[in-house]
């Protein structure tokens, strides 16, 4: 578990942030012909979720400049795959107590006795006030994750892949996929070797 001082949260938030690193075959240059065909086992193929991740990775790649042509006549071999994962993240927040309450409740604040009352000879403003708390919970989330090879057809060499990682609350795989697909081809293609945080809006019909 990890302890952070804030989490995106899909439940209420407006965007989603992945984690993204793409890896490249040295001298790999995204030059023409841009043509593709996935590559996938047959049990894979038999799978319905992959045929509709794979159609939505398609459009990514149409995107970016590929062309979906039959495997005989396709540069490159592209495949995918993915998992999710429920965990638990530790998320520390700060939360401001009712002066009335304070820590203890109402009756049993050592303020209550007091002979000026629950707050203090200065109100509720002032030294007898109770200050921010911080409150540390644990959050359910889930741990989303896509990784996509691109294989040259010629050679059998892997030259890019691309990961993409994210974590939300009260998400599934198939709510996050559109979200990793679109991150882990913005900016294609990325820099060796180099991390990077993509933020995208939550679309609408999907809040």
């Amino acid at each position: 578990m990890a302890l952070l001082a804030g989490l995106l949260l899909t439940g209420c938030a407006t965007t989603v942030t992945t984690d993204v690193t793409a890896f490249r075959q040295p001298g790999w240059q995204n030059d023409a012909p841009r043509t593709y065909s996935f590559e996938r086992s047959a049990e894979q193929a038999a799978q319905l979720d992959r045929q509709t991740y794979e159609q939505w990775l398609a459009a990514a790649l149409a995107g970016v400049g590929f062309e979906q042509v039959p495997a005989r006549q396709a540069r490159y071999l592209v495949s995918m795959d993915y998992d999710s994962a429920p965990g638990l993240v530790r998320v520390a927040e700060t939360v401001y107590p009712d002066p009335w309450y304070g820590p203890w409740g109402p009756y049993w604040g050592p303020g209550y006795y007091r002979p000026w009352g629950p707050w203090g000879p200065w109100g509720p403003w002032g030294p007898g006030y109770w200050p921010p708390q911080t409150v540390v919970r644990d959050v359910p989330v889930t741990f989303s994750s896509l990784r996509v090879y691109f294989k040259d057809a010629a050679s059998g060499k892997r030259v890019y892949q691309v990961t993409a990682q994210n974590q939300a609350e009260n998400a599934s795989l198939p709510t996050m996929m559109p979200y990793l697909i679109r991150s882990a081809f913005t900016d294609f293609p990325s820099d060796s070797g180099r991390p990077r945080r993509v933020t995208l809006e939550v679309e609408k019909n999907a809040k």
